[in-house]
Parts: structure tokens; sequence; C-alpha cells
């Protein structure tokens, strides 16, 4: 009679479950019937079987062989499924924390969003003109950050100023910081406030500066749209403000920075930044 700890420990030895999904060549469990003496049958009931329980305990067998192989492929598919699910959840997460990546930079400047909070707030105090918020971010070390306005008349270049410089030679450069724009018309001046972490400056520019009649000019703006990136030692447009007698047209920012002025605006006030390593 064969014990059923010998049955176990002669499949233990080969690697299988008892009743595996892939089971050896049936000619190996013929050869260990051999060696033991016993019929296959035997084998698999674990005990000597009497010559008229032969087919029942074969069909028993069988039947066993087979609810426990189906059961086993099951919970395999079960366990494919899982793991493909596991996988695709996976790629997905790493495809979009890639396209992010390569779709929004590192150090970037971006204007408000016009219907944020903030927006408002800043309209509602900044009066009829409105305001100019922008926000930047940066990973890297920079040195000094310079504001820039120029002066365009009827087309042509007349004036090139540097309105601000923040340096951070001596401190820690911040990773983020706002840079806002207020026109007032009324006034004849655009206030400019560039404030991080731990700095804080403003200025007032002055336009139309002897300009005769110039509280009949129209006037208009553009601005930087998106997050742009932020090139360190180059100057990069911002935002302009534009005044016209009889009439006036707005310009991108980016064709402003690329010196394509259309004649046909009288004043052009165009402000620019550039971070500096």
């Amino acid at each position: 009679m064969i014990f059923e700890g010998t049955k176990k420990s002669i499949f233990f030895g080969l690697g299988l479950t008892r009743a595996g999904i892939c089971l050896p060549d049936v000619s190996v469990y013929i050869t260990l019937c051999d060696m033991l003496g016993i019929s296959i049958n035997e084998f698999f009931a674990g005990e000597d079987i009497r010559e008229e329980n032969y087919i029942q305990k074969s069909e028993d067998n069988l039947i066993r062989i087979a609810k426990d192989s189906k059961y086993k492929i099951k919970n395999l598919k079960r366990s494919i499924i899982g793991l493909a699910l596991i996988v695709l959840i996976t790629s997905f997460s790493l495809g979009m924390i890639l396209v992010q990546k390569c779709s929004y930079p590192e150090n970037y400047i971006t204007a408000v969003d016009k219907e944020g909070t903030e927006m408002k707030t800043a309209e509602l105090l900044s009066g009829v003109d409105g305001a100019f918020l922008f926000d930047y971010h940066t990973n890297e070390k920079f040195q000094s950050l310079t504001i820039f306005i120029s002066e365009y008349h009827f087309g042509k270049l007349a004036a090139k100023n540097k309105i601000a410089e923040l340096s951070y030679e001596e401190v820690e450069s911040p990773t983020e910081g706002k840079i806002v724009l207020v026109p007032d018309f009324e006034e004849f001046e655009v206030k400019l406030i560039v404030a991080d972490t731990s700095t804080k400056y403003s200025t007032t520019i002055p336009i139309l500066e002897k300009v005769e009649g110039r509280e009949y000019y129209g006037r208009s703006a553009t601005q930087i749209e998106g997050k742009v990136s932020i090139q360190k030692n180059s100057e990069q447009g911002l935002a302009a403000f534009i005044y016209g007698k009889d009439g006036l047209s707005t310009t991108p920012i980016q064709n402003i920075e690329q010196g394509e002025i259309d004649q046909q605006n009288d004043y052009i006030y165009f402000i620019s930044f550039q971070f500096s390593e």
C-alpha cells in the first residue's frame, strides 16, 4: 500500500503540485509505477485498489485531475488579466508623466488666468485699463532678473531702457515669482511690480510724454499666451502697450520680439525680461 505522504513526497520531488496544470509525460508516471510495483490509478489514489474498483478509481482520478486543472487554469487567467491591467495602468501613468514633462518646460513664465479670482481682484483694484499678471517658475539657479522697456515711434525704435534689475548673487534665487503690469491711461503711466518669496520691487513708467493730444489716443495691449519656456541669458517679450491717434492694430508679442513693428501704431511700449546666470 502506498501512503499519502509517499505520493506527496514524489510530487514534491518532481516540483509539481498534486494535480498541476503542466503535468509531465505519462511515461514518467508509468516508470515510477513500474518501480513501485503499482498501477497508475493506485499511484494517483495513494492506496491499493482492488481489481473491482479499478474503473471507478480511474474515473474519479480523471474527474479530479480535470476539475483541478480547470480551476487552476481559471485562476491563471485571472492572474494574467490582473497583471495586464497593472501593466496597462502603469504604462498609462508613466506616459502621462512623460507627456507633461515634454509639454511643459521646467523653467517657464505664464500669464495668470484671466477668469481666475486673482486676476478678477487685480482688475477691480487697477481700474478701467486692467492689469497684466505673470507667474514664473524656475528649477535652476539664476543670478539676476532684468526688465526692459523698448519704445517705438511709428515703427522705429526710439529708446530702450532697463527699468528693473533684481540681483541674487548673494542670496538664493527664488523658484517662483510674479511680474505685474498695471497701465493707467488717465495718468499716462504703467506701474511695474516684481515680487518673489524674498524680494519686492515697484516702479512707474511714464508713457506718451510730451505727445500733443495724447488724451485722445486709442489704446490696446498684447501679452504672451500659455506657458513660455524661459531661455537663460536671452531677452524675451512679455507684454506691449500700443497707442494710436488715428487707429491702431494689435501686434503679437512674437512679432515685436523679432522686430516686426506695424507702422500703423504710433507708439508701442514693449516690455521684455531676461533671466541671467
